[in-house]
């Protein structure tokens, strides 16, 4: 296994400035997912890793060996891309071995990387298809295949589910999940679905502007985000945002309302009268009960059913926020109600900056 690491990666097309001062570091056998909207630099940058793009100035180490200036073929990656990019003429068989015949691979040697690797997948029955004989799904199994068999050091994927359908994506991404598991291989994979990104990677950088806002675990990126945009961004239904005024008692007031922050962690002491914006999760929002503490008046707007839970919105002082309720709670909750907000786990953030206090 090897691991990547990048320093001052800057790239320009033009005078457009698609990565600024990248700095990332992927440890061997990590699972690390690109993150973020499309534009954002992702796709530039794991074509820089790859070779396929030349970069403008700083460095890339693969295994600890400085390959920035190395041919593609000679970095000891394999690339799975967006398409298929399959041979439409050869049989599955042939479209895995191809690559190993062009580098002169002992034929033996083939046959087992073939039949290991088909094995994993779970297509031996289709090694003598062709790919107009596939679904999109097989399709995609070949084309990770045909990386698998090159026992690269490092495996770069560019977005290789976003031609799938739904399910399909579903079954595709618990796929590679027991892969990465039964190789411990160094992965980069790149995707702007964001759930793709917490289900599968081990470590995940969100990317915005051609840069890395931050670099975490998917727990500590949903927990405790660095940024606004980092907030926003992750998660599904989105963080609500409630703006509020620091007090000297280290709570915040949220239209008229007083929240208790006594158990946050600030960055830096506290100043009151400062403006902030509250971010908290829909299932750290409930319709209150008795005993319950920290709960505000709100108005209820109206709910939408999701299946397993139901996301109720309400009004609380002017400024929306939704809550993840059972369909069974949420059933008949209309007109003015008391929700219950548990602020252990809030998040604080700077209007201007959008940093985490």
């Amino acid at each position: 296994m090897s691991g990547i690491s990048i320093r001052g990666l800057n790239k320009s097309h033009g005078p457009l400035h698609v990565l600024k001062n990248i700095d990332l570091d992927v440890a061997p056998g990590d699972f690390t997912v690109l993150l973020g909207p499309s534009g954002c630099g992702k796709s530039t940058l794991l074509s820089a890793v790859a070779g396929l793009d030349p970069i403008d100035s700083g460095s890339i180490e693969i295994g600890s060996v400085d390959v920035t200036e190395t041919d593609p073929s000679r970095r000891g990656i394999a690339m799975v891309f967006q398409s298929y990019a399959l041979y439409p003429t050869m049989t599955v068989r042939r479209n895995l071995s191809f690559g190993l015949q062009v580098k002169g691979t002992p034929r033996a040697e083939i046959e087992r990387r073939v039949a290991r690797v088909a094995g994993m997948l779970q297509i031996e029955q289709l090694l003598d298809r062709k790919p107009a004989a596939l679904s999109g799904g097989q399709r995609q199994r070949v084309a990770i295949g045909r990386a698998l068999v090159q026992e690269a050091r490092v495996f770069l994927f560019d977005e290789p589910l976003s031609n799938l359908d739904a399910k399909l994506r579903t079954e595709t991404r618990v796929e590679l999940k027991r892969l990465h598991g039964q190789l411990g291989a160094t992965m980069l994979y790149v995707t702007h679905d964001q759930i793709e990104a917490m289900t599968l990677a081990t470590r995940v950088a969100v990317m915005r502007g051609g840069q890395v806002e931050q670099y975490a675990t998917p727990e500590e990126l949903y927990e405790r985000p660095a940024t606004l945009f980092v907030a926003g961004f992750v998660g599904s239904p989105a963080m609500n945002f409630l703006r509020g005024t620091l007090r000297a008692d280290r709570g915040v007031e949220v239209g008229g309302h007083v929240l208790s922050l006594e158990d946050y962690n600030f960055l830096a002491p506290p100043a009151p009268g400062r403006e902030v914006i509250l971010g908290l999760r829909p299932e750290h929002v409930r319709l209150a009960g008795a005993g319950d503490t920290d709960t505000v008046p709100a108005l209820t707007l109206f709910m939408e059913p999701m299946g397993a839970d139901t996301l109720g919105w309400f009004d609380l002082a002017g400024q929306r926020l939704s809550a993840r309720l059972s369909p069974q709670r949420a059933r008949g909750t209309e007109g003015p109600v008391q929700l219950a907000l548990d602020l252990g786990h809030a998040s604080l953030f700077d209007p201007a900056s959008g940093e985490r206090l």
